[in-house]
């Protein structure tokens, strides 16, 4: 799996060097190491991993990296436990000097005053209202008018001022316009993180509270070339519209019908028939074209399917690049994005001949997870609750490969249950094959698999997917709720114990 990233991460920086060149230099104070300062480079927008690239930094604390880029781009910086976004233009230069703990100090070169204002913004600061555990929050609890006086109005004089900041600048009125877009938008996507992350539970609350703060904003970006958080206001508005049809019913509800064809001028039914052939992300890109224009459903879509390519179910990535390529098909993306496709389709085929990926004989009539646990005993178990539908799952499971060759050879036996509905049955066997998921795996409904919850926590404990738990080797659980593959040498010291 590493190659494969690796690979494609070359693909993307061999498609991108026939672009014009940016200059990013610097130097750390005092610097005593040999760290590397951190680059992502977004393949359209979204700081996934495997955009990061790494700069050396010498011996002496200096580090310099010419960056390919076609035109304006918003990459991150980071060093240690600091990070910055950085506007980089083709042909201008940009050099840094941090101190050990990655704080910039200074901003020269070209493109240092555009970054300076940019970055005196802090776009990237935890807003007040998000630095709470969600259960410990004191805005989760306060009504509409609350939110609005408490929340909203403190949140948009604070993006006033940073306005007033940037207007008052010496910039041209083409980069105010741009930061100062950049601004907006960043105050709306808080907002939505809010609605949807934090007081999500009340339908009703979350759809005013959007409605009134997010949706009197139209979908065209407010200048032509916009940035991240434009990307990402566009992005949410998919979940203010569908947060609009379902506020008061939901989509099980016949009274749902009508307004969502009004909106997405096709049925319920036939969106609903599409999510299930083709996913959830298609039909969202259905309404997104609807609404948005071409070049910014163009990297819409682009940043959908690279984010697709990251979980490798090329049923669903394959329709979403059909729709690209007949939409897009001389677009600047295309052809790293049939590379990309191109290896995720290989790795499928490669782990189709896989052998040790096997359903539990008759898993169906399975009424308790120790019919499979003591099917195993003399070896110690880690069993994976999951689900194909859900993000951080799939995330998880590709840390999966590292950890069996960890205890390649050793009495471990990696067993996965999977919760979807009995009509995703074929589905799912189908997900755990393309993904090469080698273990032992059994499938429940939502309704089966609640007794083998209350075989796996004590009444009350939380309920999350993904979880996991370790069996010894008499059959007896022993690690409730344990680490998570991604969490590496954790998990394998955990599960050494029981050897």
């Amino acid at each position: 799996m590493k190659k494969i990233v690796l690979s494609l991460s070359l693909i993307l920086i061999a498609a991108l060097n026939g672009f014009a060149q940016f200059k990013l230099s610097g130097r750390i104070k005092n610097y005593r190491g040999t760290d590397s300062v951190v680059l992502n480079i977004p393949f359209v927008y979204g700081n996934y991993t495997e955009n990061n690239v790494k700069i050396p930094v010498e011996s002496s604390g200096v580090f310099n990296f010419t960056v390919p880029v076609k035109s304006q781009k918003f990459v991150n910086f980071t060093y240690k436990n600091s990070s910055e976004t950085l506007l980089l233009r083709p042909g201008k230069s940009l050099s840094l000097v941090l101190d050990t703990t990655g704080k910039v100090l200074t901003i020269a070169g070209t493109a240092a005053n555009e970054n300076r204002v940019f970055n005196n913004a802090n776009l990237n600061e935890i807003p007040f209202f998000l630095k709470y555990d969600n259960q410990q929050n004191p805005y989760a609890k306060m009504h509409f008018d609350e939110l609005q006086e408490k929340l909203v109005k403190p949140w948009f004089s604070q993006r006033d001022k940073k306005i007033a900041n940037v207007m008052a600048s010496k910039l041209s009125a083409g980069d105010k316009k741009l930061i100062v877009s950049e601004i907006n938008y960043q105050a709306l996507v808080q907002l939505n993180y809010f609605a949807y992350g934090v007081i999500y539970a009340d339908k009703k609350l979350v759809n005013k509270f959007i409605s009134t703060n997010y949706g009197a904003i139209g979908t065209d970006p407010a200048v032509s070339n916009p940035g991240l958080f434009y990307s990402y206001f566009a992005d949410g508005y998919i979940n203010y519209i569908n947060g609009k049809i379902f506020a008061e019913y939901g989509p099980a509800d016949e009274r749902s019908k009508a307004p969502f064809l009004s909106v997405y001028h096709i049925s319920l039914d036939s969106a609903m028939a599409l999510g299930k052939r083709y996913g959830n992300s298609y039909v969202h890109w259905f309404l997104f074209k609807q609404y948005f224009k071409k070049e910014v459903a163009e990297q819409y879509l682009a940043q959908t399917i690279w984010r697709e390519c990251r979980e490798n179910d090329i049923s669903n990535i394959k329709p979403l690049m059909t729709e690209f390529e007949t939409n897009f098909p001389k677009s600047i993306y295309i052809n790293v994005l049939r590379a990309k496709v191109g290896k995720i389709e290989l790795f499928n085929k490669q782990n189709e001949s896989l052998k040790n990926i096997t359903a539990f004989n008759g898993y169906e009539k399975v009424n308790s997870i120790y019919e499979v646990v003591n099917a195993f005993k003399g070896k110690v178990i880690y069993l994976d609750v999951w689900g194909t539908w859900c993000g951080p799952c799939k995330k998880e499971l590709l840390y999966g490969p590292e950890l069996k060759q960890r205890f390649k050879g050793k009495d471990v036996v990696f067993v996965y249950l999977d919760m979807d509905e009995d009509d995703r049955d074929a589905d799912w066997k189908k997900f755990i094959r393309l993904n090469g998921v080698t273990g032992i795996h059994l499938r429940k409904s939502r309704s089966d698999i609640g007794k083998f919850w209350d075989e796996l926590l004590s009444a009350g404990h939380e309920r999350l997917y993904p979880s996991y738990f370790i069996f010894d080797k008499t059959g007896k659980l022993v690690q409730a709720d344990t680490k998570r593959p991604s969490d590496g040498t954790a998990l394998y010291t955990e599960l050494e114990k029981y050897l």
